[in-house]
Order: C-alpha cells, then structure tokens, then sequence
C-alpha cells in the first residue's frame, strides 16, 4: 500500500462497484473480503469438507469426493458462483474486464490471511492457462497471482510469479464448463497430459495451493494435483477458488 495515498473516508462501495471504491487503492485486503462477502452467497456451514459443495444429507453428491483415486486434498471456496459474483467472473474472463485481477487478487490474499493461517502453504500456483492458438486470450489465473503477490506488502504468501510458472499448460485442451461429469472427467485427462513442470525442484517436496477462479466437479484441480504429485514429488495439493459452482436440488 503506498504512503502516499491518502486514507479512505466513508463505508466502502460495496461489491461490484470495487472499481469506484477508493479502498481499492488504499484500504488492507480484509476490508474488501469483508465488504465483497455482503453481497456473495456464503460457503454454508455443513458444505462438504472436501469440496465445499451444498449438502441436502450427509453425502456429498460431487463424485469426486469419495473417488479412491483423488489425489487433491481439499478444494477450498471464497463463496458460491451465484449473484455479481457469477457475473463478474465471467466479464473478467470472456469480456475483456481484465482490472478485475486486482479485486480478485485482494480477496485471494484476505482469503488466505483469514482462513489459511493453521495450514503451511510452500507455494500458491496458478491452474495454468494455455494463452497460444486455441487457447485463452490472457493468462486470467496468473493474473490474479501476480495481483495478490502484490497486495500481499509483508510478503507473507509464497505466490509462485517467477517465469517460467511451477507448473505450465503448454498445448490447448478441451474445455469442460458446462458439460457432465463423464466430459469432465475426459478434459482433466487431456488437461494432465497437457502439463509440465520446467524445474522439479521448485515442486519437490512441498505443500501446495493451486488457485482458479471457479470449480463445478474439482475434476480439473485434480488433475493438476495428480500432475504435481506424481511428476513433480509434491508432498500435498490442495485448492482454493473464488466460487464454487452450487448444486442445488431440482
């Protein structure tokens, strides 16, 4: 936070009007979760402790959860894909609306000082973003990285944003929002033979959170976790995403 901005006055703006907000630029990160959380559908107290999903009963519905071969410990989730929130992500990824990754970015990092603090974390990587020919037009979850390794000023977070990234994405894969579990399934085996991880050492070992902005199944963080585990001597992945896809009952 620079010196030289002068403190805010007044209540923030409230999520989405983030952009206006002159918090944005001179307030700690935990004023923005705090703020942004008024207007997010909350994570519900009985969610699954795997993959933070809805529970009607005791089981969770999400197939992932009670695979044998899961190897992602945890998918954390800031909130629930519903409301501004659902509408915001989408405008960063597909509508050109890239200043969201400093919003994004100071959530990730409130997150992570309010609710990560029990659990060592030896690096915090981006599911990564293939931007060549077919590809996404930016790297949208490097971004957020690269915004909350900047808003994190006491360097607390061991954000991974030197090049090249732990862990790459180096060809274009099928693209799984809005399909079954079956095509899921499908595009995280593609997306595992699409990764690579140019210095093992830097993996090696260690306990990792991989960030992305949403997770309907989780099937794609697994894969990574999988990846990362088992070609890269992870020690323990886990996740964490601004929202949560929501089942709710029919």
């Amino acid at each position: 936070m620079a010196a030289s901005l002068e403190p805010p006055v007044g209540p923030p703006l409230g999520f989405p009007k983030c952009p206006k907000c002159s918090y944005l630029r001179s307030g700690p990160p935990h004023t923005c979760l705090q703020c942004a959380a008024a207007s997010f559908e909350g994570i519900a107290v009985n969610s699954c402790p795997i993959c933070n999903q809805m529970l009607e009963g005791s089981d969770c519905p999400n197939w992932l959860c009670s695979d044998p071969t899961r190897r992602i410990a945890k998918i954390h989730a800031i909130a629930y894909s519903s409301g501004p929130l659902r509408k915001t992500i989408l405008n960063y990824k597909y509508d050109g609306r890239t200043g969201w990754s400093l919003i994004f970015g100071r959530l990730l990092v409130a997150w992570l000082d309010q609710y990560a603090q029990s659990g060592p974390i030896d690096l915090i990587v981006a599911n990564p973003t293939y931007v060549g020919d077919g590809g996404a037009p930016f790297g949208h979850t490097e971004r957020v990285i690269d915004a909350a390794a900047k808003e994190d000023v006491l360097g607390e977070w061991p954000f991974d944003i030197d090049e090249p990234r732990a862990v790459l994405k180096v060809i274009a894969t099928t693209k799984s929002a809005g399909h079954g579990a079956p095509a899921k399934r499908t595009a995280a085996a593609e997306l595992r033979s699409a990764l690579r991880i140019p210095d093992i050492e830097r993996v090696r070992g260690k306990r990792i959170l991989i960030y992305d902005d949403v997770c309907t199944t989780g099937s794609q963080l697994d894969a990574v976790a999988g990846f990362l585990i088992d070609e890269g001597c992870a020690a323990e992945v886990a996740g964490i995403v601004l929202a949560r896809a929501p089942w709710r009952q029919r």
